[in-house]
């Protein structure tokens, strides 16, 4: 991989060097409470948070899925070098990998890969179970030595060199990228005290909700029963836990009976909507509605779609330079060819495809740009509303500013009769 220490130079043997140089002056933070060393919150127990709620494996299965596009498309100032990638990315299923680590990526903020080398080439790519890495070492340049991974009970130290590290976000020079749901994944800390991330508490609330209900609808009883004895409350006991819901009961014993039942006019509605939505949603960086048709308006609709499109943009642009740099560069210089003057440019596309609505249709009707038969087509293909399909005639469209003479078309006008030349009568002085 290429960090900002490292350069290459020609060598005359007509190949490429790595040649490393000295020079930053400016150190990290090794040791500031640990978090250097091991992540805010360990990629097990992200992984986990994921995978058992909902709203988070939406939004980073919707992310990972928006991230990759329909494919990749590269771009550079050598052909043939465009060639080569392409073979070795198809010989060794690194889309499929790309995909499958992207995961990690936007789950964790992290995914590491490590680099199979066989001489000076990098033959292949396998990706490290994100999960098992459980810390790293590195200078106070900032510069990683090592990785260390926790797998079948023992501890493995990764050199550097031979992973191509991933990043989703990085600030500060950390050490650890940041998971696209960190807000609301990590414990914090409320008047000195360690409280549970955002989605245990909602966790906690939603499981509370549940007890809530089954109390509603089962609540506790107490029943006493008067000047009886053991033997008459343990064979009532027994009768009462074999009864139905709305049993009835008779005895000849008197009795005192106390319910003791969640008040329905409790109100939690307004505290679990914000939590919903300006919590947990806010904290996913994904708006649900988008596929529950939530939104109030079609504006709101737009503009949330548009700003995901941003930002998927840019991420896409983030994670293709780090592709580039990190894998396919070294495996560049591994086929004998000069990153620099390859100048290899990753990117995503979108197979896109206009969704009309029926008033988008109608108003391209009336601007001319498509026929009644083509308007009245869309609509009985897409809608419920019933078409006369034998009325597929095409004519001007009704407007405030058609002209009420061109209202019908030309082939619909009945043609007046021709008017017969009048003859010239002859001047009397002719006859």
């Amino acid at each position: 991989m290429f960090d900002k220490n490292v350069t290459i130079e020609k060598i005359p043997s007509g190949g490429s060097a790595i040649v490393v140089e000295e020079g930053v002056k400016s150190e990290v933070n090794i040791a500031q409470w640990a978090s250097d060393v091991n992540p805010e919150v360990p990629f097990a127990k992200v992984f986990y948070l994921n995978d058992h709620d909902s709203r988070l494996y939406l939004s980073s299965d919707t992310w990972v899925q928006l991230l990759l596009g329909s494919g990749m498309t590269f771009s550079a100032d050598n052909q043939k070098a465009i060639k080569d990638i392409e073979k070795w990315i198809s010989k060794n299923y690194f889309e499929e990998k790309l995909e499958d680590g992207a995961h990690s990526y936007i789950i964790c903020g992290n995914l590491i890969y490590e680099l199979i080398r066989k001489g000076k080439k990098i033959i292949d790519v396998e990706e490290v179970d994100i999960t098992t890495i459980v810390g790293a070492k590195r200078l106070k340049n900032g510069t990683i030595k090592s990785y260390t991974q926790h797998v079948n009970d023992k501890d493995i130290s990764l050199p550097a060199k031979d992973m191509a590290h991933l990043k989703f976000t990085n600030r500060r020079q950390e050490l650890w990228a940041r998971s696209l749901f960190q807000s609301i994944i990590s414990p914090k800390s409320v008047g000195g005290k360690l409280v549970d991330s955002s989605v245990e508490e909602m966790w906690k609330i939603e499981n509370a909700m549940v007890k809530i209900f089954q109390s509603y609808a089962s609540p506790m009883m107490m029943i006493q029963f008067e000047d009886v004895g053991e033997d008459f409350i343990e064979d009532k006991q027994q009768e009462f836990k074999k009864m139905g819901a709305g049993a009835k009961i008779i005895t000849d014993k008197k009795f005192d009976a106390e319910v003791f039942e969640v008040n329905p006019a409790s109100k939690f509605d307004k505290y679990i909507e914000h939590m919903e939505k300006d919590v947990i949603e806010a904290g996913s960086q994904f708006a649900s509605q988008i596929f529950t048709a939530g939104f109030t308006a079609r504006a709101s609709s737009e503009s949330s779609s548009d700003m995901i499109k941003l930002k998927v943009k840019r991420e896409q642009r983030r994670f293709g330079l780090q592709v580039v740099r990190h894998i396919l560069n070294p495996v560049l210089v591994g086929m004998g060819y000069n990153p620099y003057k390859v100048n290899l440019k990753m990117d995503f596309q979108f197979d896109t495809e206009s969704v009309l609505t029926i008033q988008d249709v109608i108003g391209l009707f009336e601007k001319g740009g498509v026929r009644r038969s083509e308007m009245r087509k869309y609509i009985n293909e897409n809608t419920d509303f019933e078409i006369d399909v034998s009325d597929m005639d095409d004519t001007v469209p009704i407007t405030s500013v058609t002209p009420t003479d061109d209202m019908d078309e030309p082939e619909n006008k009945k043609e007046k009769p021709k008017e017969e030349p009048k003859k010239e009568e002859p001047d009397d002085e002719d006859e």
